[in-house]
Order: C-alpha cells, then sequence, then structure tokens
C-alpha cells in the first residue's frame, strides 16, 4: 500500500486533502507542528485546530512534532523575508516540509501530502513559490497538493501512478464551492 506524510493544521483544507489519499488506497500519517507562536493545538486561531476530531472519524494517524526552536530562528533570520504582520510563511513552509521529509525517510513513504490550495495565500500559494519551496526543501516532485493538483504540474507520485490525477482537484484562491 502506498504511504505518505500529510501536514495537517486540523483545518478543512488539510483534511480534505488527506481525505483525498485515502480515496486512492493511500495510508496517510499526519504530521501537526507546535510552534510558541500561535500555531499549534491549544489555540483557536485559523491554522491551528483539534487535529485528532478528524484523525478519529475518519481513520489516519496523528503525530505532533515542536518546532519551537528552529522556528524561532527563523522568525529571526526569514531567508524569504515576511509575510503580513512579520510572518516567515515561506521559510515555515520550508522547515515543516524538511521535517516532514524526515518523517518519510523514517517511516518509509512514498511522498508528501499539504492542503495548499494555489493562489489562497499571495506570497507562499502561488506556482512560482511552489517550485522554490519544493526545491529548498529538497523535495521537488514529492509534494502533492490534491486539491489543486490538476492546476500544477504532474509530480512524482502521480506520473508513477501511485495517485491518479484525475481524482485531484483543480481548485483556486479561497472559494470551496466546487
Amino acid at each position: 500500500m502506498p504511504k505518505a506524510i500529510a501536514l495537517y493544521s486540523g483545518g478543512l483544507d488539510s483534511t480534505l486533502a488527506i481525505l483525498v489519499a485515502m480515496r486512492q488506497g493511500i495510508e496517510v500519517t499526519a504530521i501537526t507542528f507546535l510552534t510558541h507562536f500561535g500555531c499549534d493545538i491549544s489555540d483557536k486561531s485559523s491554522c491551528s485546530k483539534n487535529p485528532f476530531a478528524a484523525s478519529e472519524k475518519f481513520g489516519f494517524e496523528v503525530k505532533l512534532c515542536h518546532l519551537a526552536d528552529k522556528f524561532i530562528e527563523i522568525v529571526k533570520r526569514p531567508k524569504f523575508g515576511y509575510g503580513k504582520n512579520m510572518n516567515p510563511c515561506i521559510d515555515c513552509r520550508i522547515l515543516m516540509l524538511k521535517e516532514a521529509k524526515e518523517l518519510m525517510r523514517m517511516s518509509g513513504a512514498d511522498f508528501i501530502i499539504t492542503g495548499e490550495v494555489l493562489g489562497q495565500r499571495p506570497m507562499s500559494q502561488r506556482i512560482d513559490t511552489f517550485s522554490s519551496i519544493d526545491k529548498e526543501a529538497g523535495l521537488e516532485g514529492y509534494v502533492l497538493r490534491p486539491l489543486s493538483a490538476r492546476l500544477l504540474k504532474p509530480t512524482i507520485p502521480e506520473q508513477s501512478a501511485i495517485v491518479v490525477r484525475d481524482r485531484l482537484y483543480n481548485l483556486h484562491g479561497r472559494s470551496r464551492k466546487p
């Protein structure tokens, strides 16, 4: 059975991305990152939802990863600069993918899933930025974004028929009407 590691906030998009993969017979292990800056399971911000409710309902495992010390260094000196409110979103995404890559290696997973949607965030969720982030994390071709995949270049899991591209989505922007 193919395996994937999913970046998982507990929110709608990351949950949908996991379910899309699971419907294709992929075993998913989700990873939720904890920091000192709000993106953890104890607060109610948009990036922090209880990761266990959906995992229990839909049957996937969630692992927690503490990024506090590494994240502080990124906040101090982000290579790719700050977004709104001093958020080092590109550097943060790279850090998360590097951590997921290590879990992928340790668990024998085939690729990584994210709930990112093309055009949803102006700094980090653009075609050119996705490519840069994946390259910087050492994961070119191994990051599947199921919700926008049909708008992006096919990934290695798609090319090797682990994932059926026609069963992925073409969402763009902030609307989830489709």
